[in-house]
């Protein structure tokens, strides 16, 4: 994890404090199932399934967010749903005197799930989800007991302990997430400095040889003729003329406009490009192959550029990540936003996604996959195989 931007990084430290919440509270669940906590359920074997069925979301949920590095609004709405399912059957299921007990052991998983809550949601989201919760609760207590729970039964401590964790993990979650990204910022801005000053060393080399070539072909050729040193008219003066006149077209012909000749000066290049939609980009570049093939930096430049451009143009924001990444010989070059997103089936060809950045990583011999939900950002992932 620590070879992650410091926004990534800051997000996973959150959801691992949030799955280690959510552990703990698994604890007495487990330690129920053994006499005598066996016996204060109605039916031993229910409350052994909705153990398992807990246990199973969790670890489905743990994998998704690892891939991810964050939870989604779907992801959040499932596991309320499923809380406030259990709320009610483990009630239902618990025996006559223990509703209030520790045999309860929903009651402190809803705790997770209002932290969980806190640290996904915008306050107005955490306005409506907090009191489903809390009512699902009550609800399920209020069945199970045939009345509202007492004053003195600690429900009101699970409001309370509810609400805390809740804003706990959401300033939390704020906090930490804006001193991530203003390291990152900060570690981009450094890092573009340092690639395009590497990119004008690159140039000023690529200079310099082609005059030391000039020199020591045509000018040595030019020079020796205007001194008599050769005589223009014989054979072997006209094929070396003729060699120095291809290396001269050569030269013209290669010459274009100033490109950036590494991986990083591109990417560096399309963030700056960006910069010119209103869209202000964190580059991130780690560490890269030593030896990139040309037509893999210009197609991942150019799906970067044009990725960047469908964030200016379509995601309703004004930030995006760019972040690069060498493992296992794969370089995987991602770009992310936190915009309005879409959903890629639905997608029409014109959004520049299949004609352009696909089209572009398949003729450089890679692949380009995008990740995208309504509402919850965008990823892109340009992908080369590097053995």
């Amino acid at each position: 994890m620590a070879t992650l931007p410091g926004l990534d990084r800051a997000f996973r430290f959150v959801a691992v404090l949030l799955f280690a919440q959510r552990a703990s509270y698994l604890l007495p669940a487990v330690s129920s199932f053994g006499p005598p906590r066996a016996d204060y359920y109605r039916s031993p074997a229910l409350n052994l399934a909705m153990v398992v069925a807990v246990v199973l979301w969790n670890t489905g949920l743990g994998v998704a967010v690892w891939r991810r590095g964050w939870f989604t609004i779907r992801h959040v709405i499932l596991d309320i749903a499923v809380t406030c399912v259990l709320l009610f059957v483990i009630n239902a299921n618990l025996r006559d005197g223990f509703e209030l007990s520790a045999a309860n052991w929903v009651a402190k998983f809803a705790l997770g799930t209002a932290a969980l809550a806190g640290a996904v949601f915008s306050p107005s989201r955490l306005l409506v989800a907090l009191p489903v919760l809390l009512l699902s609760a009550l609800a399920a207590a209020a069945l199970r007991t045939g009345g509202l729970p007492p004053l003195e039964s600690g429900f009101l401590n699970h409001v309370n302990s509810s609400l805390w964790f809740a804003l706990l993990l959401h300033f939390m979650r704020r906090y930490l997430t804006a001193q991530a990204d203003a390291v990152d910022a900060a570690t981009a801005r450094r890092i573009a400095a340092e690639t395009a000053a590497a990119a004008g060393q690159a140039r000023f080399a690529e200079r310099l040889r082609q005059f030391r070539q000039l020199h020591d072909t045509v000018l040595a050729t030019l020079t020796a003729i205007s001194r008599g040193g050769l005589d223009h008219r014989t054979e072997a003066v006209r094929a070396r003329c003729g060699r120095d006149a291809d290396f001269v077209r050569r030269l013209i012909a290669e010459e274009g406009p100033e490109q950036a000749t590494s991986l990083g000066a591109r990417l560096a290049a399309a963030a700056e490009a960006a910069d010119a939609f209103g869209l202000r980009v964190n580059l991130l570049v780690g560490e890269l192959p030593d030896a990139i093939p040309d037509r893999v930096v210009d197609g991942i430049g150019d799906a970067t550029r044009e990725a960047l451009n469908n964030v200016a143009l379509h995601a309703a924001t004004g930030r995006a990540w760019v972040t690069t990444d060498w493992t296992d010989r794969t370089l995987t070059v991602r770009i992310v936003d936190r915009g309005r997103g879409f959903t890629p089936d639905r997608a029409t060809s014109g959004s520049g996604l299949r004609r352009s950045v696909k089209q572009r990583m398949r003729e450089a011999g890679g692949f380009a996959q995008v990740f995208s939900e309504p509402g919850d950002g965008t990823c892109v992932e340009l992908m080369w195989d590097g053995r």
